[in-house]
C-alpha cells in the first residue's frame, strides 16, 4: 500500500519544491532591493574585524545597563562564535553559504528519508524563514548544519552552543566519545576569552532577549532530526530506540543497519 503511494509524495513534493523556488526567487528580489543579501555575513565579519582592531566585541551600550537588542547593531553571540567568524574575514564569502547547506543536503541524503516524509521535509524548505534566514546569510545555517553534523557523527552538536536557547538540539550524540572530546576541546578553547564570557552573561542579562528568541527558525533547525526520524535506515528498530539513537549520533545508525 505505501509502494503504490509513492507517485503521490513524490508529486505532492515536487509542487512544495516549486512553490519553494518561486517563494525565494520573490524573497531575493525583495531582499537584494533593499540591498540587504549576505547582510546578516557582512555584519559578522565587521563584529570580528572590529574585535581585532579593538578588542571590543560587546558593546559599551550592551555592557553598562538595560537595552533594547537591534538587529545588526547589538552582538549577541557567545565569544566562541568567533571562531567561526573571524576566518570569513579572509576565506571566500560563498563558502558562507556552501559549507553548511552542503553538510545539511548531504546528512538528509544520508538519512535516506522515506517518501511520505518527503513532503513534511519540503514543506520546511518551503517555510519562509528558512530562505529568508539562508538569502541573508544568517547563522541560522551554520546551527542546522551543526544539527545534521550531530545526526551524522555526533560531535558536531555541541556548535550549537553558538545559539544557547537552542541548547537542547546539544544532546544529540551526547552519549558518543567523539562529543565529549569535541566539547572538551571547545571547553579549552573557551578559555581566553574568559574576560568576554563574563561580558557576555552580562550583555545578556542588560538585554531584552527571550529563552526562545531563536525559535522563530525551528522548522529548519529541526529539519535533519526529521529526516533521521523518518530513516528507511531504522527498519524494523522500534521507534522509540530509534529516536533515543540520536544520543549516540548516526554511526550507532550505521552500526544498527549493518548487523541487520
Amino acid at each position: 500500500m505505501r509502494r503504490n503511494l509513492r507517485p503521490l509524495w513524490v508529486g505532492l513534493t515536487i509542487v512544495i519544491l516549486a512553490l519553494a523556488v518561486v517563494e525565494t526567487v520573490l524573497l531575493f528580489q525583495i531582499i537584494d532591493g533593499q540591498g540587504a543579501i549576505g547582510t546578516d555575513l557582512h555584519y559578522y565579519q565587521f563584529v570580528a574585524q572590529r574585535w581585532i582592531d579593538t578588542g571590543v566585541y560587546y558593546t559599551e551600550h550592551q555592557l553598562s545597563g538595560p537595552y533594547v537588542i537591534q538587529t545588526q547593531v547589538d552582538n549577541v553571540y557567545p565569544p566562541h562564535a568567533l571562531y567561526l567568524f573571524v576566518p570569513f574575514l579572509f576565506l571566500p564569502a560563498v563558502l558562507w553559504w556552501v559549507i553548511p547547506l552542503g553538510i545539511i543536503g548531504y546528512v538528509v541524503w544520508w538519512c535516506r528519508p522515506v517518501a511520505w516524509m518527503w513532503p513534511i521535509l519540503a514543506l520546511i524548505v518551503l517555510f519562509p524563514k528558512t530562505p529568508g534566514q539562508i538569502l541573508f546569510g544568517n547563522t541560522d545555517m551554520w546551527i542546522a548544519a551543526a544539527i545534521a553534523g550531530g545526526v551524522r557523527w555526533a560531535w558536531p552538536s555541541v556548535f550549537v552552543t553558538l545559539k544557547p536557547s537552542l541548547i537542547f538540539f546539544v544532546l544529540i550524540g551526547i552519549r558518543s566519545r567523539s562529543w565529549w572530546i569535541a566539547a572538551a576541546i571547545l571547553a579549552v578553547a573557551s578559555l581566553p576569552f574568559l574576560s568576554l564570557w563574563l561580558d557576555y552573561m552580562t550583555a545578556t542579562r542588560n538585554s531584552n532577549a527571550t529563552f526562545w528568541y531563536s525559535f522563530g527558525n525551528l522548522p529548519f533547525f529541526a529539519l535533519p532530526v526529521i529526516a533521521f526520524l523518518g530513516s528507511s535506515r531504522r527498519g524494523d528498530t522500534p521507534i522509540r530506540t530509534w529516536a533515543a539513537g540520536l544520543l549516540r549520533g548516526g554511526g550507532w545508525a550505521a552500526r544498527q543497519e549493518e548487523s541487520r
